[in-house]
């Protein structure tokens, strides 16, 4: 491992460990995508060696994804997502069996609209904190109930 490369790694690593919950789940949504398009390419490139270790990184971190709903909690929100989850996970495998590139386009256009979704849901609660609670009070349920 190069100097770069473990720079890189502690940096990571000081990331996790200081983000808070929800900055974690944004970490997921986005390294799923950006593994998802890198397996995309190398399976482009006939590369497929690298498109399945890419693969096999993106279906892990959806499964991670799976795993962390609060589905006692969660009610229909946890069980929506569980749905989506499991689908996209099942895509990227069969993507990664036969190396259909569409089955991708379809995963990573969900990821990032539950992204855009997680990222708007974080903002609509520290806006509402800082306004005094409402906003807050409406939104952390359902934040806490998904992951």
């Amino acid at each position: 491992m190069t100097y770069q490369e473990q720079k890189a790694r502690e940096y990571l690593r000081t990331q996790i460990q200081t983000a808070s919950r929800e900055q974690l789940v944004l970490m997921l949504y986005d390294g799923a995508i950006r593994f998802s398009e890198q397996a995309k390419e190398k399976v482009e490139g006939s590369d497929v060696e690298g498109g399945h270790r890419l693969f096999l990184r993106a279906q892990n971190i959806v499964l991670e994804l799976l795993y962390a709903l609060d589905r006692e909690n969660g009610g229909e929100i946890a069980a929506n997502l569980a749905g989506l989850y499991t689908y996209m996970y099942n895509q990227l495998v069969e993507a990664n069996v036969y190396k259909d590139t569409g089955r991708v386009d379809r995963v990573t256009s969900l990821l990032r609209s539950l992204r855009d979704a997680w990222a708007g849901a974080i903002t609509q609660v520290r806006g509402g904190s800082a306004q005094g609670g409402e906003a807050e009070a409406g939104a952390a349920p359902a934040l806490g109930a998904a992951h």
